[in-house]
């Protein structure tokens, strides 16, 4: 049993589609769902209508108010020695130096700042109402991404369907061309005819032939 594989790779522009197909031809529809699943052009437009609506949100838009919230903490720990010059004991004798070692000093603090802008202006309200045509921009553009895609999609589909449709047409000449030469030397043989008509039918299965090599 022969198995027939059909390798189609279209590549257009920004448009890329690979498709692999044994023992059935490639419809429409699948060829829809490819584009749609692997095209590039199409996954970056879809990332950017999510940024988009990401970027839309109330959270974005300056309206809510802002915590902020600090701490920090501080550790020493050092030696020291404690000089007493022109001190003297009881018994006359200078008051010797005291020394501290290892001593620790510990410091903890923290903080909490909230800020709210009550008037600025309109500042935030038309930051808000720009980030939600940013996002009806990036749907329009993602559309028109996907329309130009299969646009493109289309034309390289039934460019193949019409080359595919032309290499069925030329076997079929081809395989007339070779039964016109068969009975073109049946009827030289019985005398019917001349040799210039076996030439002529060779003549047809070349140029035949070599419209289908063309077409494949």
């Amino acid at each position: 049993m022969r198995t027939k594989k059909y390798y189609i790779t279209l590549f257009f522009g920004i448009f890329y589609l690979g498709l692999h197909a044994q023992d059935k031809l490639l419809s429409k529809d699948d060829a829809i769902a490819q584009a749609l699943e692997h095209n590039f052009g199409i996954k970056v437009a879809r990332n950017q209508v999510a940024i988009a609506d990401n970027n839309k949100s109330i959270l974005n838009s300056g309206y809510l108010p802002s915590l902020t919230a600090n701490a920090g903490a501080t550790y020493n720990r050092d030696d020291s020695t404690i000089e007493f010059p022109g001190q003297f004991l009881e018994n006359g004798d200078p008051r010797p130096d005291l020394e501290i070692n290892n001593a620790e000093a510990q410091r903890y603090n923290s903080g909490l700042t909230l800020n709210y802008m009550l008037f600025d202006g309109m500042g935030r309200y038309y930051n808000y109402k720009s980030l939600k045509e940013q996002y009806q921009l990036s749907e329009l553009q993602a559309r028109e991404t996907i329309e130009n895609t299969m646009l493109q999609l289309f034309t390289i589909y039934f460019e193949v369907a019409r080359l595919t449709e032309n290499v069925n047409v030329f076997k079929e000449a081809l395989k007339i061309s070779n039964d016109r030469i068969t009975r073109a030397e049946y009827a030289f043989e019985y005398g019917q005819n001349t040799k210039l008509d076996i030439l002529n039918a060779q003549v047809d299965v070349t140029n035949d032939s070599i419209n289908l090599l063309n077409a494949e």
